[in-house]
């Protein structure tokens, strides 16, 4: 969560006190010692109000279940991510995957367990990807990640990071796997709407050479 409410709260609340006490100061020829009571309600408010802004900007930024960003932040950020890698000269990565006959765990193990399984796929994309990156659960057993780079190296490692995670972590049922498709800025396009469209091709493409193997 972060701090932008509670900084501008205190903020206003320490410019209000600074135009006050000048206020006395030339008004009245001294400065006041010290913060007075009123002043030091003023800058919890300032605080109070500022932290119940950033808890409302955190839930409306965030998946309820994984804790991940949600789609809505993603595509209020995404253009922001776009300007950044033209900025850099970087290439931006877009990568969707979804988890393998997930309709199967929740039928077979219930819902709780599926809800456990998306937990935990979250923590190992976290744990794989940059910090900088943008990790998401873009709907359902389905997760978008979008990560700048300038050596594609580089990102095949977090990729393969990931993959190792899931397969050597014991599951409650039968193994899991996941399939995964990416589409890379700006060679393959440059448009979020074209990219994450063929990185969902590439993705089913993967999960049907999946099925037709099991």
């Amino acid at each position: 969560m972060g701090y932008k409410g509670r900084i501008t709260g205190i903020t206003f609340v320490a410019i209000i006190i600074i135009v006050i006490r000048t206020f006395v100061k030339l008004n009245f020829g001294e400065t006041p010692h010290g913060i007075p009571l009123p002043a030091s309600i003023l800058m919890i408010v300032g605080w109070y109000l500022g932290r119940e802004y950033d808890k409302s900007v955190y839930k409306a930024n965030r998946d309820s279940l994984t804790g991940l960003f949600n789609r809505r932040y993603v595509l209020d950020n995404i253009q922001k991510s776009f300007s950044k890698a033209k900025r850099k000269r970087n290439k931006l990565a877009i990568i969707l995957l979804d988890v393998n006959d997930f309709k199967q765990i929740n039928d077979n193990l219930g819902h709780e367990t599926g809800d456990q399984v998306l937990k935990c796929i979250s923590d190992l994309l976290i744990d794989s990807f940059a910090s900088e990156d943008i990790v998401a659960r873009w709907g359902g057993d389905e997760f978008l990640i979008v990560s700048s780079f300038t050596d594609e190296t580089m990102l095949n490692q977090k990729v393969s990071h990931f993959k190792g995670s899931i397969k050597g972590k014991h599951w409650r049922h039968n193994g899991l796997s996941v399939s995964i498709g990416k589409a890379i800025y700006p060679s393959d396009d440059k448009t979020f709407e074209s990219l994450i469209s063929k990185a969902d091709a590439n993705m089913y493409r993967f999960k049907s050479y999946h099925n037709s193997n099991t």
